[in-house]
């Protein structure tokens, strides 16, 4: 990165975007990691378990928080129901996941890995931890710890903006 996109992107992430660059918005900036982590995610899990990024997404929010309705899992992924719920119809026909009405109440499915979903589940965790420590390895502990919170509190920023959005506060020329 040049001096002169260096200081626009230190501008605009401490606030004051007079002018900068589009490629020195932090938002910018996360979707293009996000971009090129996702691309390595998709050939990992892909050569690994035959399964897109979509799947694995939805196996390892299963693997976290299972059993849960179509609802819970959109809503932790942060993903649209419609689209996940093709995804977890697709893992079902690969007997992965099931679902099963639940008892508390017959009107809601609550989706979980089958014990293949659980194996693959294992699977995934592993590399990704390997691919997780390869990623963090020129970090400290420090540094390591101060990057997750600064994560944390940038995507609960995210889904306020998102909340904001979707009643259509936001961009408005009022």
């Amino acid at each position: 990165m040049t001096a002169a996109k260096s200081a626009a992107a230190t501008s605009v992430i401490r606030g004051s975007a007079q002018e900068a660059p589009v490629d020195a918005f932090a938002a910018r900036r996360i979707l293009i990691l996000s971009n090129v982590l996702r691309r390595a995610a998709a050939i990992r899990y892909r050569r690994l378990l035959d399964i897109s990024v979509g799947e694995w997404g939805a196996i390892a929010e299963l693997g976290l928080r299972a059993p849960c309705s179509l609802n819970e899992l959109a809503r932790g992924l942060a993903l649209d129901k419609t689209r996940l719920s093709r995804t977890v119809s697709a893992l079902e026909k690969r007997g992965l996941v099931q679902r099963r009405a639940n008892p508390r109440d017959n009107r809601e499915t609550l989706i979980s890995l089958t014990k293949s979903g659980g194996r693959a589940y294992a699977r995934m965790i592993a590399a990704a931890q390997a691919s997780n420590d390869a990623l963090l390895a020129p970090f400290s502990a420090s540094d390591r710890a101060q990057l997750a919170t600064l994560v944390d509190r940038l995507t609960d920023r995210a889904r306020e903006i998102l909340e904001r959005e979707q009643e259509g506060a936001l961009g408005r020329a009022d």
